[in-house]
């Protein structure tokens, strides 16, 4: 007499089941790339696209950099290899056509991310995005405008017997080092504000570790410098520390704001109970 084994309740049919979950998700996964790929691809294009726009006007960008120096009379730039020259150009116009592209990879940034987010998630991420570019721009005029103090400060070190003439390249990657840096760095208080506006940080934290986020703002402004002096490192450390502390303002507003909001969102309906079953006769 042959016994049949009892198949394990949902045996088949559960491995049926894993099978086509597992198969969603990687369908899911799949996609994501591709939809990751594609926006890649946009972005780079417009980098691209605005590179070869800013090419036709490299020369009047690398003289707008080169008259943060200085008068002519007071630095004189040389081109110490043969290629210097085109490579500062080619440079130039690529940072530039990243500042020009710049809305349409935070754009695309937008994109990839706003699927995944929440409604109220998407109100508070949405404006910050939007706000970012403009951010980003301001911090690279505030470069710029910084520019001429940090040469005025490499100038002093000549002397009768010394004279100021610096490689065009090093000048024009300090520079761009420079607008990039502080392009970053006014980012910050956006993204406390993000946090703050998401409950993942709260005013009342950002001032208990303040000390130890001047200890990181000082390090994070050692690691962007482009020069190991200590000057150009407190020219990025000093307006990092204020945008912290405008970063625990604008924490503070979007805590009271999330609070406001959590009081006009009307209360949720109490579940309703469900009448007991008749007992089993």
């Amino acid at each position: 007499m042959s016994s049949t084994t009892p198949e394990p309740p949902g045996g088949s049919g559960g491995s049926g089941f894993l099978k086509t979950e597992l198969g969603q998700q990687v369908g899911a996964f799949i996609g994501h790339l591709e939809e990751l790929r594609n926006r890649l691809i946009k972005a780079i294009l417009a980098v691209i696209v605005g590179m070869v726009i800013c090419l036709f006007f490299s020369e009047r960008l690398v003289g707008f950099l080169i008259r943060t120096a200085g008068n002519p009379d007071q630095i004189k730039f040389s081109l110490l290899t043969p290629s210097e020259g085109i490579l500062v150009y080619l440079k130039v116009g690529l940072v530039a056509g990243l500042f020009l592209s710049s809305p349409v990879w935070f754009a695309q940034l937008w994109g990839f991310i706003s699927p995944g987010l929440y409604s109220r998630e998407k109100r508070v991420v949405m404006p910050i995005i939007a706000a970012s570019v403009g951010a980003f721009l301001i911090g690279a005029a505030f470069g710029y405008v910084i520019l001429p103090f940090t040469a005025e400060y490499f100038r002093s070190f000549a002397t009768e017997q010394i004279q100021n003439v610096w490689s065009l390249s090093s000048y024009v990657n300090m520079s761009l080092q420079f607008m990039l840096a502080f392009g970053v760095v006014f980012e910050l208080p956006l993204l406390i504000y993000a946090a703050a506006s998401l409950g993942l940080v709260t005013p009342a934290q950002l001032r208990k570790y303040r000390r130890h986020a001047v200890v990181g703002i000082l390090v994070i402004a050692a690691l962007i410098t482009p020069g190991p002096d200590v000057f150009s490192q407190v020219v990025v450390a000093v307006p990092l520390l204020v945008l912290f502390e405008v970063g625990i303002l604008m924490a503070g507003f979007a805590q009271r704001k999330r609070g406001k909001a959590d009081q006009e969102q009307p209360p949720s309906p109490p579940a309703q109970s469900q009448p007991p079953s008749p007992p089993r006769r």
